[in-house]
């Protein structure tokens, strides 16, 4: 763990953000690759993206404190709290989503052919941005006493490297998509689709080894909230839910549009 890089002064530059930050602009960076084969302008989507980031932030804060509302409800002075250690990417991704469709209407963009160019480069970014979950300390996983086990700080003994596991699924995910894009000339809107089906299967798999309940984590530890009795997480059933929308996507998205001609990029 190492949360803070480096101060200057009093204040804090952080490692979350950094990574965060060198995830967008790599994303972005292979998304201006991409936006020809869907004829997006390349330099119109540093525009997007940049809102795209600052309403999925807000977002993803949202939906965590309503998530655990029960707590914040009690320690409202935490509700403003920017140390990202109370984020959810769901609601990143929603807030997202819905700041890309938004633009598209606004600058009459294709929507599919934007959600397309930028399907392998957020699982990129989301690989990139899982890393700086492990510096920050939070996101861990269970107890373990395997070689690769790392110490969380506020906690007791070795713990599960979980947010690297998930950048594994992340970059396997895009380098499954990649090979699905370039054997089968995909119908348009079917990238994004497929994206949200990997993306949805590997947060399910990553929970696995992802720590808790929603006292411990208060406590520091545990880093995900189970739902009731039963022996899966919230996020799991978030997870499931956007994988089946993705698999309805693949399916309707595949009779009613046409293909996308097959890039290198």
């Amino acid at each position: 763990m190492h949360p803070i890089l480096f101060k200057i002064g009093s204040f804090e530059v952080r490692s979350y953000g950094v990574l965060l930050v060198i995830g967008v602009l790599i994303a972005t960076w292979m998304a201006t690759k991409r936006a020809a084969r869907y004829d997006i302008d390349p330099k119109r989507l540093w525009d997007v993206v940049v809102w795209i980031v600052i309403v999925g932030v807000l977002m993803a804060r949202v939906t965590y404190i309503a998530q655990e509302w029960d707590y914040f409800s009690e320690h409202r002075e935490e509700l403003f709290s920017f140390k990202f250690d109370g984020l959810t990417s769901f609601g990143g991704v929603i807030g997202g989503l819905l700041v890309a469709l938004v633009w598209c209407k606004r600058t009459k963009a294709p929507p599919l052919a934007l959600l397309d160019t930028l399907s392998v480069p957020f699982l990129i970014g989301n690989a990139i941005g899982r890393v700086g979950c492990l510096l920050n300390g939070c996101c861990f996983g269970h107890p373990t006493t395997l070689p690769w086990a790392v110490r969380v700080e506020g906690t007791v003994g070795l713990h599960h490297p979980a947010q690297i596991y998930e950048s594994f699924f992340g970059i396997a995910s895009a380098l499954i998509l990649i090979g699905i894009e370039r054997r089968w000339r995909l119908h348009l809107g079917q990238s994004i689709a497929l994206m949200f089906v990997l993306f949805g299967l590997s947060r399910f798999a990553y929970e696995f080894w992802r720590a808790g309940t929603a006292e411990q984590v208060r406590e520091g530890f545990a880093s995900s909230t189970y739902l009731g009795s039963l022996p899966i997480t919230q996020a799991q059933v978030a997870a499931l839910v956007i994988a089946a929308f993705g698999v309805v996507g693949v399916i309707v998205f595949g009779r009613r549009q046409p293909r996308v001609e097959a890039s290198a990029a």
